[in-house]
């Protein structure tokens, strides 16, 4: 047993010294907490009670999840950065909570979980919130975004009226931060860019430029070449307990990072899980005598293992706290979640099960389809998402 233990222990800090060996400017201040093929999560502890939490993730050897609240409201007309003010939706999203989107990540997934963390900036404290910014899941634009504090024609403050928004793009090998053009939609209007999500540059976020940078919890991400070649292969993650933007953002440019630096979600939203740690940073309860609380929220980035394990195959469909609105000829956003490898189809049911309409007799099981439908949906129909190797895994969404 002894051997075992020390065959272990010099597998991780092996794998932690090549991932350090990795860098332009030594992770070695850091301490490594865990260490996989193609993943680590490192630590530093900083001054004035700060710590700095590093995620280093291979994009060749990981896959990131964009996790999201299944839609109620579709926001028709409210999008403010898609292809133009008020040209596309910006549906509302199921907030939910951080530790059911945990237990159902794990569910899926199950030892190929790395880490979790929070992620789009939200514009409601409901059951289901508008979200800022414009998010492309699996080749969908989900949302046109709804945020007043950002290029459009009045914004709440005027600085905003100029400022360049950040895209993150990301796939299988590798992950660029660019200008997004809230006109042409670019680069999310691209077909091949299949996930993406668009951000402030940190030096944009309103904590800096309007709370005089305040000292807060926040979460930054760059990217990293990793071999010299073009296309940066690794995501950086910086999550800090107490800093300001411009400390975390600086962390990311001693590791290397020379391009953008983009914000996420952070204040007391910030949400870091990690397989090996646990919750490492959790969403702040709300004090009793203040509405909103900060643990349920609508999107987040799933972080885990190209897939090495067998796993029980599932789809997760949940029901969202309000009541689905759904109009006959205009689009509807079906989301659900699966681990499964074959095609989905998709199909309405109204009473007594039966049949009406297959929505997509075939289409991919990446959890998102987007229908507009051609007959009135009434209240008890189904939409029953349905492995096509086998119909008995399934998930429904009810009206």
């Amino acid at each position: 047993m002894n051997a075992l233990i020390s065959l272990l222990f010099f597998v991780i800090t092996l794998l932690a010294s090549v991932f350090i060996a990795q860098f332009p400017n030594s992770l070695s201040s850091y301490q490594a907490i865990h260490v996989i093929d193609g993943a680590g999560l490192y630590k530093k502890e900083l001054t004035n009670g700060n710590t700095a939490y590093l995620q280093v993730i291979d994009l060749r050897k990981m896959r990131i999840d964009q996790v999201m609240g299944e839609v109620d409201n579709m926001g028709y007309g409210q999008g403010k950065y898609y292809q133009g003010e008020e040209k596309y939706y910006s549906p509302y999203f199921t907030n939910k909570l951080y530790s059911q989107v945990n237990n159902e990540y794990k569910k899926l997934y199950g030892n190929d979980v790395f880490s979790l963390i929070n992620c789009s900036f939200f514009e409601q404290y409901q059951s289901s919130t508008q979200l800022s910014f414009p998010i492309k899941l699996n080749g969908v634009v989900v949302s046109g975004g709804n945020s007043p504090y950002g290029p459009i024609k009045e914004p709440k403050d005027k600085f905003y009226s100029t400022i360049r928004l950040k895209a993150l793009v990301w796939d299988e090998q590798q992950a660029y931060i660019t200008d997004y053009d809230s006109i042409s939609g670019a680069p999310l209007n691209q077909k091949a860019v299949k996930n993406a999500l668009v951000s402030y540059k940190y030096s944009d976020h309103p904590a800096k430029v309007l709370a005089q940078n305040q000292v807060n919890k926040y979460q930054v991400i760059g990217t990293l070449d990793k071999d010299g070649r073009k296309g940066d292969e690794q995501l950086l993650i910086m999550t800090v307990n107490q800093a300001t933007l411009d400390e975390a953002a600086s962390l990311l440019r001693n590791l290397g990072v020379k391009g953008d630096i983009i914000t996420v979600d952070g204040g007391r939203s910030t949400y870091l899980f990690n397989s090996k740690m646990g919750n490492i940073v959790l969403p702040q309860l709300s004090n009793p005598q203040e509405n909103p609380t900060f643990r349920h929220l609508p999107h987040y980035l799933g972080i885990r293992k190209a897939r090495t394990q067998k796993l029980v195959p599932q789809i997760l469909i949940d029901q969202p706290v309000g009541k689905v609105q759904v109009e006959q000829n205009r689009p509807y956003l079906i989301l659900w979640r699966d681990n499964i490898n074959s095609d989905v189809s998709i199909r309405l049911y109204g009473r007594n099960n039966k049949k009406l309409q297959d929505i997509s007799a075939r289409t991919a099981s990446d959890g998102v389809y987007e229908w507009t439908p051609q007959i009135a949906v009434k209240p008890g129909y189904i939409i029953r998402v349905a492995s096509r190797d086998k119909q008995s895994i399934l998930g429904n969404l009810k009206f």
